[in-house]
């Protein structure tokens, strides 16, 4: 091998396989010889076959000058090398052969002998180095390659969330599962994030302590929230795949509430004497306001039929559905921005408090999702319709129509149609969709918007993957 060709090899291995990280890491704390360089002895030679990184940062160790771009890196980091001389003759194993060397090289890269460890592992590693007395500062020194400070944090985190008196005996156990630790990915998406940290001031100091300014009561209530979103199987890496994922939004506008809830209305008005109000309150107990009633009850005080009672009879209330299901709609990088904003936007409105807002941007949605299928078809909607003006709702849903039945996608015909007639369920219709937009007389409950989305998001997945 001439002197040029190992100088570009070289080159390359500091340029394209960060062979100036492991010089690094080698001045740091010594050279690791657990894994030696593979060599294969030709014309008196021997030759490398594997570990060319490692020699090379020997190489350059020796003498920066070998590598010119990273020449001061590389002699600032070995000047203070105290074994510098101990390593310019090292340890190799000699292959009889290339061939044999080949079968060697193959299993140490394909048979996966040494198993990663997982985050929860990474985590425990370090915990346990804790509880074994050892200091944060000591770790930040015994370990100087290692991002020291996230395993801590992490190891933290795990921690508080498995201390919370989780209510729910499911989720007691779900924390005891192998569930619970494959998904600790997730969840370290969710802690580590900033969102996450500016809600609940969690922080950790120069010392390995960590701090944060929500209340007791206040964190056990969002982390039940997240685990039981891990349980559930809503919470998972491909939901949370980015902070601007649409359920990753949601986690957090759900996380905000439980932070800074609304301030709860007033359910009677300011009495000056004694006795209790009557009328409109409903009388002692009433919501303030007729006929309305809690969720999980008759509408008369009493238990519904069938539904388990609380202690001394009460009834048990039962927690409504409060946002859409988004995670699992992902918009095309070949459709417009608009959509991914408006999908974004959609995840984090609370349906139980603004259903016909939900409902607009619902058909919006639905609107522009057809016309961005369809744009990446190259299929003009308006001249296969024989739209006059702007192509609407119902011309985007006639053509969707046409188009999953000449392509085979059998299984969309019956939603679409159901969509467009609206004789099952009114408010699942298209009529009902351009009514919300049009009709100032003209508005949806929760439950309604909810079934409408249900009879939207068959449709929605096929529009999402064109």
């Amino acid at each position: 091998m001439s002197v040029q060709v190992e100088a570009d090899i070289m080159e390359d291995l500091f340029v394209n396989e960060d062979a100036l990280g492991l010089v690094e890491g080698i001045a740091r704390i010594g050279y690791l010889s657990h894994e030696v360089p593979i060599v294969v002895k030709l014309r008196g030679k021997y030759i490398v076959v594997e570990g060319n990184r490692r020699v090379a940062a020997l190489k350059a160790i020796q003498n920066p000058m070998l590598v010119p771009e990273f020449q001061a890196r590389v002699a600032t980091l070995a000047k203070g090398m105290r074994d510098k001389k101990a390593l310019a003759a090292i340890d190799v194993k000699v292959a009889p052969n290339r061939s044999q060397a080949d079968q060697l090289i193959a299993a140490l890269h394909t048979s996966n002998q040494r198993r990663p460890w997982s985050p929860a592992r990474q985590a425990a590693f370090f915990q346990a180095q804790i509880d074994a007395g050892k200091k944060y500062q000591d770790l930040l020194t015994r370990y100087p390659t290692v991002d020291v400070r996230r395993f801590v944090y992490r190891s933290h985190m795990v921690n508080l969330f498995k201390s919370v008196p989780y209510a729910d005996p499911a989720l007691v156990d779900f924390l005891g599962s192998k569930t619970w630790k494959r998904g600790l990915s997730a969840l370290a998406r969710v802690f580590e994030s900033r969102e996450f940290s500016d809600i609940t001031g969690l922080k950790m100091d120069d010392k390995g302590n960590v701090t944060k300014t929500v209340s007791d009561d206040t964190f056990n209530e969002m982390a039940t929230t997240i685990v039981r979103g891990m349980m559930d199987g809503n919470i998972n890496t491909r939901a949370l795949n980015s902070v601007r994922s649409p359920r990753f939004q949601q986690l957090m506008t759900e996380l905000r509430s439980i932070a800074s809830p609304a301030p709860a209305p007033r359910t009677s008005p300011p009495s000056s004497g004694k006795g209790t109000t009557s009328g409109s309150t409903g009388g002692a107990g009433g919501t303030g306001r007729s006929g309305a009633t809690k969720p999980g009850t008759s509408g008369k005080g009493g238990t519904p039929p069938g539904s388990p009672g609380g202690a001394g009879g009460k009834p048990i209330s039962v927690a409504k559905q409060r946002y859409l299901q988004l995670e699992h709609l992902k918009v095309p990088q070949a459709y417009p921005r608009a959509l991914t904003k408006h999908l974004g936007e959609l995840s984090e409105i609370d349906v139980q408090k603004l259903p016909n807002a939900a409902f607009l941007l619902m058909r919006a949605v639905l609107e522009k999702s057809i016309k961005a299928y369809a744009e990446v078809k190259n299929v003009d909607i308006k001249a296969t319709s024989n739209a006059k003006g702007r192509v609407q709702l119902s011309h985007a849903l006639k053509w969707l129509l046409e188009h999953v039945r000449t392509s085979g996608a059998n299984t969309l015909i019956q939603p679409i149609e159901k969509l467009r007639s609206g004789k099952i369920v009114y408010a699942s219709s298209t009529d009902a969709l351009n009514a919300v937009n049009h009709n100032h007389h003209f508005l949806v409950d929760p439950d309604e918007a909810f079934a409408m989305w249900d009879s939207l998001d068959s449709i929605m997945r096929h529009l999402m993957k064109p």
